[in-house]
């Protein structure tokens, strides 16, 4: 069913509509808010057009009709938006509609040539406001607006560090260089490099001792490095193995740990328990992250196009090809209770799952030529680090900033972040 308001204004209801007496729309959902701007980016990518960046003010804008629209049970366009719209706007338009999903919804805009002359417009900026309501029904709008010159938009200096910060959530982190190189910041100890060893290696990844008093490195062969406390249980070369090694990840008691390698291939060292790898399942398909669970007694691998494998006790959640998105990820992370985990697009996009909380990206904050390479969530599970291969930590949530390498030339593979 189509309403056009005009062809920067139409309305769509996509393959389902609101049942009467649904139950009340949720507040706003940040998590499926992200879902649809990643995948009017994703179509825009495949036109050759610029990505849209997220808005603050016209976030709240699309925010404030979605509740309207809901507790209205019908679509319509917001009458007054042209007096909310951020300064030195010289074109707008917007999308409304309720459906099943977002998959279903970013489908029946781009089915229509009125969502889509709006998808693939001239504008820079968008606002994206979603009400789920409790059967699940989505209701969003969609908020587009071209700026002329010299009108200012959201910086990656001014909306960094994040505006709820708290040290409870997390004390220093370390951030490592392709080198093996490791900058520590906060209450982060240095405690040795692979420079430092006299050894050239192309590092990785960096893990934490469960006390913090030492780190590993893992160097792309699968070679580990110990500093600190942290004790040496075995490497990949050690079993005469040839692989790319892609991630590392100690077991709760430190005792131990896993390394993956690129093909999905799992090597459990210590006390590590081997639950099972991509190639033992009869997956082909690309890793690049091993995260256990809190029990350690199982892990999630994450595939290169986003898709989740299961192993031991950990639990599918969801993944980003099940919410229509092709984009590569490059990082995950589990909330403390193990029930959810949030994914990392390379562009710094956020994906979340079961009950991780979405508490903002790096492209919504204007960044749009960050590549993000690592995901950290906080101790409280209220926020999160990202990492840019530059160097840049991008703190979001309550995770505090205490700086970074991204002055220094440094080319970032990692970082780990010590618990408040």
């Amino acid at each position: 069913m189509l309403r056009p308001v005009s062809i920067l204004a139409a309305a769509v209801v996509a393959l389902s509509a609101l049942a009467v007496g649904a139950p009340a729309a949720s507040a706003a959902d940040p998590g499926t808010e992200a879902q649809f701007v990643s995948l009017m980016n994703a179509d825009r990518a495949q036109q050759g057009l610029a990505a849209l960046t997220v808005d603050p003010q016209l976030t709240a804008v699309a925010r404030n009709w979605s509740d309207t629209i809901e507790r209205n049970g019908g679509l319509s366009h917001n009458p007054g938006i042209e007096g909310e719209l951020p300064a030195g706007w010289t074109r707008w338009g917007e999308n409304v509609g309720t459906g099943p999903s977002v998959a279903s919804l970013e489908a029946a805009f781009m089915a229509s040539p009125d969502h889509r002359a709006n998808i693939l417009g001239a504008y820079s900026l968008v606002g994206v406001g979603v009400d789920v309501t409790g059967d699940g029904i989505i209701w969003v709008t969609v908020d587009f607006v071209a700026l002329g010159p010299g009108a200012v938009t959201v910086s990656c200096t001014d909306s960094n560090p994040a505006p709820e910060p708290s040290h409870a959530a997390a004390s220093g982190y370390y951030v490592l260089g392709t080198d093996g190189g490791v900058f520590s910041y906060g209450s982060a100890v240095f405690h040795g490099s692979v420079p430092g060893l006299g050894v050239r290696a192309n590092a990785i990844l960096m893990a934490l001792t469960p006390d913090h008093a030492g780190y590993w490195v893992l160097g792309s062969d699968g070679g580990v490095f110990t500093f600190g406390d942290a004790r040496f249980f075995g490497s990949v070369p050690g079993t005469g193995s040839q692989i790319t090694a892609v991630d590392l990840k100690p077991t709760p008691s430190g005792h131990g740990y896993w390394i993956l390698g690129a093909n999905g291939s799992v090597f459990a060292f210590g006390d590590a328990p081997a639950l099972g790898s991509l190639p033992q399942a009869g997956v082909h398909d690309s890793a690049v992250k091993l995260v256990p669970t809190p029990t350690g007694k199982g892990y999630w691998i994450l595939g290169g196009d986003g898709g989740i494998f299961t192993f031991g006790d950990a639990v599918f959640h969801g993944s980003v090809p099940g919410v229509g998105v092709t984009d590569p990820s490059v990082s995950m992370a589990s909330t403390a209770t193990g029930n959810g985990y949030w994914v990392l697009g390379a562009d710094g996009g956020i994906f979340s799952f079961g009950d991780a909380v979405f508490h903002g990206s790096v492209p919504g904050i204007g960044c749009e030529d960050a590549t993000g390479v690592e995901l950290a969530a906080t101790s409280t599970g209220l926020g999160y680090y990202v990492l840019s291969s530059d160097g840049k930590v991008f703190p979001f949530g309550d995770a505090p900033g205490f700086g970074d390498p991204s002055g220094l030339g440094v080319r970032a593979v990692d970082l780990a972040v010590i618990a408040g």
